[in-house]
């Protein structure tokens, strides 16, 4: 019987990125889904997901930017010269629990047709307290999966990372605060900015490694090369030489 409902089902919703190597590898990103991107401090995971953004804004897409104000980051795009993306936030992030979480999903749907939600990012959102953090990062991973499900959303969520070298592609192993993380997510994305020493030195590079390393639906996980510029992400073969960036540069950089 169930095989029979999915059969007479409409076509699902394929909310394609743009970026054609990553869209063939995961097939395109579906409603009720929840997908985790994850980097090390500075890598460009916030604008990763504001680029994607701009790709689906036809998807009316929802912002909950803790980690920094709608204001710093539209001001960044502004200060390049660019085009903020077009999306939707709360006047004021108020609040950060589940229950506030959930009534402006619903507000967002109701007044302006919502299909994507973009929470940055997970330490902002789980609950505070004296028991194991870990089954509270699990708790929350859980309920984000549940508001997906119910309201028929897709949801991207920024998660940190505990890894420190910076050499070397993270995994599902260095996500911060529970294993549940990569259990609970349909879609696990890692970013790596190409680091290498030089002279002694760290240097880090244009060229980024968006690795997909949990693909719930069709369990298929791959890498794609992409180059990391002034706030867009292009899919090109790497750059060898230029495109260098030393770190201590790095703080007067725009992320």
């Amino acid at each position: 019987e169930i095989a029979e409902n999915i059969k007479n089902q409409k076509d699902e919703i394929k909310i394609m990125s743009g970026w054609t190597d990553l869209d063939n590898l995961i097939k395109g990103f579906r409603l009720q889904q929840l997908v985790v991107v994850s980097a090390l401090t500075k890598s460009g995971k916030t604008s990763f997901l504001m680029d994607l953004t701009t790709r689906i804004k036809e998807y009316n897409p929802l912002w909950f930017p803790f980690e920094e104000s709608a204001e710093e980051l539209i001001r960044k795009f502004l200060e390049r010269g660019q085009e903020p993306p077009h999306a939707f936030t709360p006047e004021s992030m108020s609040g950060n629990k589940m229950e506030w979480l959930e009534t402006k999903i619903v507000e967002s749907i109701a007044k302006y047709n919502t299909q994507v939600v973009f929470i940055d990012q997970l330490d902002f959102i789980v609950e505070l307290g004296a028991d194991n953090h870990a089954l509270r990062v699990g708790e929350t991973m859980r309920k984000l999966k549940g508001l997906a499900k119910k309201w028929n959303v897709l949801i991207f969520l920024i998660c940190h990372l505990v890894k420190s070298r910076m050499e070397t592609q993270p995994t599902l192993e260095d996500l911060k605060g529970s294993s549940s993380i990569g259990q609970e997510a349909d879609t696990v994305i890692m970013l790596w900015r190409e680091t290498r020493r030089e002279n002694g030195q760290v240097v880090i590079t244009d060229n980024v490694n968006v690795s997909v390393q949990a693909n719930r639906r069709y369990g298929k996980t791959g890498n794609v090369k992409m180059i990391y510029k002034d706030g867009i992400f292009s899919e090109h073969e790497w750059k060898q030489e230029d495109g260098i960036t030393a770190i201590r540069e790095l703080e007067n950089q725009i992320f």
